[in-house]
């Protein structure tokens, strides 16, 4: 397992995680979650070794590999398919000796490199590779094209791909559907489910957390706190481990307050001045509990538009694309005041293209756009992020938009505007240079909203947004009574604010019939067809050999029954650890289930009153016992992979 015990983890001067601790089993999934700049990466980097630890230790089994997304991107003179096959490592080890041996004419090490292909089940590799490529949205005509010439986006799928061929104990993602449409988002859903590995995942999706993590790992004041369950659980607990902070805390007020009414006044009479100078040391020694803080520091509104136009816009036979790419054809659409619209369809079908041709950023080939009288788009997309002013502030940034002065707003009045949406008085006048990707799409989105439209377009919000900001931008979407088509990988904010679907596809835009779950499941069942198809058309004939090759294979024969009687005697060697391992596993899935047991009952706010002390008194005495019993059996567990690593390292000695 991957054990991270008491580190202390800096960014700079920053102290980003001090005395934290975490472990991981084998085959678990957990999210982190916390605040941008809590250290969900940096803890990765950790994992890797990529960043030293101030303190403390991270280990895990030696034999472990570790899968991850590299930074760098690398090999761009390879076709997407040999890419991505490169990304099992052993595999590609494999390749090399086959690719040496052929070029020396070495017919023994020709053999041994296809008997080594063959017991790694190098022949499915290929296979396993189309699988990911089409399960990320890459078409058959895409395998063979280098890797430099796909765009920025694509790469990063790519490099997603290649981590996932890994053959990993443990897989590290790092914001992993923020360069995904909802469909290989959903795809990417179900080959994790179905992953046998430990996955560590930083994601702020809710809906992806919920499907794919059995635990979350809070990054909170510098510490990590691990609740069992999806995102969901974890948000049941947190708030009752909130409410029960917060009862500590009003309970604490008033007894602090009753003994500095009873210093001030005994502390004057003789006969009370021993008794109150014991309050004096009892209100010294009392550890203060901190009560609760706002969960979320953005609240802002989207104010109501002047004016509903009705419709709001019409698309009349829109045409658009490339001489040889048509994009869109035959477009035709009425958009009605109060419509919420989620666009949906695989990257590339044109729903980026549709969105600018319909505010006029694109002009069609063929057809119109009509926009009615009184229409005011707010618009919001990626690239607004790159043309910020580096120089300026927000508040520069936001009195210089079209109709603004200092007559029409004030410095303070552009400030406090912007507090709402999480810029601080200093960080309101600060150039924007250096901001984080959150920071500017909050700014964004900020610009527009101040601007009061009665159409609200996004595409793409959330890739760079922490939680508490999707939560804010969901309750403001909500709530606006204008028009708004979003397109969005997040489907826990489509399926809350939208209420149709226009699917993009064969250059067509035609209405859903149908809620969200509907279209992804159709969308994995044509996906599935697609692969299916693929793997019937693959060749499955494995490389041969010659007559000199043939011959060295049956002298080998002899060489196998060997290798088969020392695989025997290891495994009768490891017969009792293994056991012994599995008896510790069993106890800590039991202890693990009992603990989980304790958090859904520490859940029910009921058991904060006051009739119900003792009770809650148990039950957080059953949880400190669990707790220890569970540190006690993950260091058995520890030492038992230890022994048995031992063990397989001395007869791979032999």
């Amino acid at each position: 397992m991957l054990s991270i015990q008491a580190i202390d983890l800096m960014a700079g001067s920053k102290v980003l995680l001090q005395n934290a601790s975490l472990t991981l089993h084998p085959g678990q999934k957990i999210g982190l979650i916390g605040a941008n700049g809590a250290g969900k990466s940096t803890l990765l980097k950790a994992v890797l070794n990529q960043v030293a630890l101030e303190a403390g230790t991270i280990q895990m089994p030696e034999s472990w590999l570790v899968g991850y997304v590299a930074q760098e991107q690398s090999h761009l003179h390879l076709n997407a398919l040999d890419y991505v096959m490169q990304g099992d490592s052993l595999y590609a080890k494999v390749r090399a000796q086959i690719d040496a041996a052929e070029l020396s004419n070495a017919h023994d090490d020709l053999v041994k490199a296809y008997d080594q292909l063959d017991l790694i089940d190098g022949y499915e590799v290929p296979q396993k590779a189309q699988q990911l490529l089409f399960g990320l949205g890459f078409s058959e005509a895409d395998f063979d094209k280098q890797v430099g010439s796909f765009s920025g986006g694509w790469q990063v799928r790519l490099k997603l791909a290649a981590a996932l061929m890994q053959r990993a104990d443990l897989l590290l993602l790092d914001e992993p559907t923020n360069h995904l449409d909802i469909e290989a988002v959903a795809w990417l859903v179900q080959w994790l489910k179905q992953f046998r590995g430990a996955v560590m995942v930083i994601s702020h999706d809710r809906m992806f957390l919920d499907e794919v993590v059995q635990g979350v790992a809070h990054l909170d004041h510098q510490k990590i706190q691990l609740y069992s369950g999806n995102f969901a659980a974890f948000e049941r607990q947190r708030n009752a481990q909130l409410m029960q902070q917060q009862a500590l805390h009003d309970k604490q007020k008033q007894q602090m307050q009753h003994l500095k009414s009873f210093i001030e006044r005994f502390k004057a009479k003789a006969s009370k001045a021993k008794q109150a100078q014991s309050r004096v040391k009892a209100l010294e020694r009392m550890e203060t509990v901190a009560a609760v803080q706002a969960m979320n520091p953005f609240q802002f509104q989207i104010a109501d538009p002047d004016f509903l136009p009705d419709p709001m816009l019409e698309v009349e036979d829109l045409q658009f694309g490339y001489e040889t790419s048509p994009i869109l054809n035959s477009v035709n659409l009425t958009l009605r005041a109060g419509d919420r619209i989620g666009l949906v369809g695989i990257n590339g079908s044109g729903k980026s293209t549709l969105l600018k041709c319909l505010i006029k950023e694109l002009k069609p080939q063929q057809g119109k756009v009509l926009h009615s009288k009184g229409l005011k788009i707010g618009y919001f997309a990626q690239h607004q992020l790159e043309a910020l002013n580096p120089q300026q502030s927000p508040v520069a940034h936001l009195l210089a938009l079209p109709g603004n002065d200092q007559s029409r707003i004030t410095d303070q009045q552009a400030r406090n505007f912007l507090g709402q949406f999480g810029f601080s008085a200093d960080q309101a006048l600060s150039p924007v240079v250096d901001f984080s990707g959150g920071e500017k799409a909050r700014l964004c989105l900020a610009l527009m909203i101040y601007q009061k439209p009665n159409l609200i377009i996004l595409d793409e919000p959330t890739n760079h947004l922490d939680m508490e900001t999707r939560d804010a931008l969901e309750l403001a979407l909500q709530d606006f009574s204008g028009a708004l088509i979003l397109v969005s990988h997040d489907q826990h904010l489509l399926s809350s604010i939208v209420d149709q679907f226009w699917w993009v596809h064969n250059q067509q835009v035609t209405r859903y019939h149908g809620d969200l779950e509907a279209y992804l499941n159709q969308r994995l069942r044509t996906l599935k067809e697609k692969q299916q198809s693929a793997n019937a058309g693959a060749k499955t004939t494995r490389p041969g050999v010659n007559g000199a090759e043939k011959s060295a294979v049956n002298d080998k024969k002899a060489q196998r029954q060997q290798n088969a009687a020392m695989r025997q005697q290891l495994q009768q060697a490891m017969r009792q650890p293994k056991q012994r391992l599995q008896k510790v596993e069993k106890q800590l899935s039991t202890a693990q289930k009992a603990l989980l047991n304790c958090h859904q009952q520490m859940e029910d706010s009921r058991l904060y009153e006051s009739d119900q002390a003792e009770s809650l008194k148990a039950i957080l005495l059953e949880e400190a016992q669990l707790k220890s019993e569970i540190d006690d059996l993950e260091e058995s567990w520890l030492e038992l992979e230890s022994e048995l690593e031992t063990i397989e390292a001395q007869f791979e000695a032999n």
